[in-house]
C-alpha cells in the first residue's frame, strides 16, 4: 500500500472525528475590558433575542484564540491552525443565504460566500473561483462557523431549556453588550458553562466565552474587535472572478459515498440508556443522534480500514484502548471532547462516537453499539 493512500485514509478518519463532534477549544488573551453600561436585558429575554437574530445584518473583524492540545491533523492545516491558534476573519452577513467571511493571513487569502444559487470560495493562491453546489451533510468545522453570531445560536439552540442567569455588561468592539451565562443541567456534559454577550437591542452575540466542567478559565472563546450593526453592500456578497482566473463548478461531497457503508447501517434504540434522536444526523442515514443538550453524542458506523486509521491516530496522541472479547475500544479525551473508536475483533465493523459527553457514557455506549453484522443483514 503506497504511502500516499494511508494518508489519504488517515485525513479521512480525522475528518469524519472533526467533523461528527464541532468543538473549537480556545484559550482567550487577557484583556482589559472597558466599562459597560448596556441597557438591562432579562435573561431568558435575550436568549430569545439571539436565537432570533438570524435576520440582522451586520459586518465585523472577529478574532478566535486556539489552544486544544490535538495531535497533529494529517492534511487537515486548516483545521488545525484554527484549533491551535490565532485565526482572524472579517465577516459580513445579510441574511441566511447571504454571507461571506475571510479568514485574514499574511500568507494567504480565501473567501467563503454564500448566496442563493449556491457557495463559492475564492482561492487567491489558485487564482481560481470554485462553485460548489448542493450542501454537504458533514463537513470539517471551519472559521464561520465559530464567529459570535454562528457559535452562539449553535450552542443556545442545543442547549433549549437548560438555565440562564445574567452577567454584567461588556463594552466590546465599540458596544455595550448585555451578557448572560448558560449552565447545562445535565451532569454528563463536559461543558460547565457558556457565557456570551449580546447587542441589547438586536440580539447579535458580539462574544462567546465556553469554560469546560472543571476549568477555570474560557476553553473557547469568540470576539468581535470590530463590528457595524449595518447591512453590507451587495457588491461586498458578490463573488467575483478576475480577468485570467480559473473557474470550476463542484458538487457538494456525499461523505456517505467516501466512507462507503453508512447506509447499510441502522442506528440501534438505545445506547448509554439515551434514546435516538435522528437516525440520520446531519442528513446522513445510518449516523445516530444521541441524548439531548450539550451533552449529545453522535455515533458514526464505518469501515473497518477507517476505524483502524482513527484509532491509531487517537492511540498516538496519547489515548488508551480497551481490548474485549468481540471488540476494542480506543478512547480520547481532550476537553470538552471526548471521541471513541469501536472497532470488531470478529468483523470488518467499526464505529465513532464523538461528543461534548464524559467519556465514560461513550464507553458505555461502545460497548453496546452492534459490530458483528449491520442491523437488517
Amino acid at each position: 500500500m503506497s504511502l500516499s493512500v494511508v494518508r489519504t485514509r488517515t485525513a479521512r478518519a480525522w475528518t469524519l472525528v472533526a467533523a461528527t463532534a464541532l468543538v473549537a477549544v480556545l484559550v482567550p488573551k487577557v484583556e482589559t475590558w472597558l466599562p459597560a453600561s448596556a441597557a438591562t436585558v432579562e435573561p431568558d429575554a435575550l436568549r430569545q433575542r439571539v436565537l432570533g437574530s438570524t435576520n440582522q445584518p451586520y459586518q465585523g473583524y472577529a478574532e478566535m484564540d486556539g489552544g486544544l492540545a490535538l495531535p497533529e491533523l494529517p492534511n487537515l492545516r486548516d483545521l488545525t491552525a484554527l484549533l491551535t491558534g490565532t485565526t482572524r476573519v472579517r465577516t459580513w452577513y445579510a441574511a441566511p443565504s447571504r454571507w461571506r467571511f475571510d479568514v485574514v493571513s499574511p500568507v494567504a487569502e480565501r473567501d467563503v460566500y454564500g448566496t442563493p444559487d449556491g457557495e463559492y470560495t475564492w482561492d487567491y493562491g489558485a487564482n481560481q473561483l470554485t462553485r460548489l453546489v448542493g450542501t454537504a451533510p458533514v463537513r470539517v468545522p471551519r472559521a464561520g462557523d465559530l464567529v459570535p453570531p454562528e457559535l452562539a445560536r449553535r450552542v443556545l439552540s442545543a442547549a433549549e431549556g437548560d438555565p440562564v442567569t445574567a452577567l454584567p455588561a461588556r463594552r466590546i468592539a465599540g458596544h455595550d453588550a448585555a451578557g448572560l451565562r448558560l449552565v447545562p443541567r445535565d451532569p454528563d456534559t463536559t461543558i460547565g458553562h457558556v457565557d456570551l454577550w449580546a447587542d441589547p437591542d438586536t440580539g447579535v452575540p458580539l462574544a462567546v466565552e465556553v469554560t469546560a466542567r472543571g476549568a477555570s478559565r474560557p476553553v473557547l472563546a469568540s470576539r468581535f474587535l470590530e463590528f457595524d450593526a449595518t447591512r453590507p453592500a451587495a457588491s461586498v456578497l458578490t463573488p467575483r472572478r478576475p480577468p485570467g482566473s480559473g473557474y470550476t463548478i463542484v458538487a457538494a461531497p456525499g461523505i456517505a459515498d467516501a466512507l462507503g457503508a453508512l447506509g447499510q447501517a441502522r442506528p440501534p434504540r438505545r445506547l448509554a440508556g439515551r434514546d435516538l434522536r435522528e437516525a440520520a444526523a446531519a442528513g446522513v442515514r445510518g449516523v445516530g443522534l444521541y441524548g439531548t443538550g450539550l451533552s449529545a453524542f453522535v455515533a458514526v458506523p464505518v469501515p473497518g480500514d477507517i476505524g483502524r486509521q482513527a484509532a491509531d491516530v487517537i492511540e498516538k496522541a496519547a489515548g488508551t484502548t480497551e481490548e474485549l472479547s468481540d471488540r476494542a475500544v480506543t478512547s480520547l479525551s481532550i476537553a470538552p471532547l471526548s471521541v471513541v473508536v469501536v472497532r470488531s475483533a470478529v468483523s470488518r465493523r467499526a464505529y465513532v462516537l464523538a461528543g461534548l459527553t464524559d467519556t465514560d457514557v461513550l464507553l458505555a455506549a461502545a460497548r453496546e453499539v452492534p459490530i458483528r453484522r449491520w442491523d437488517g443483514r
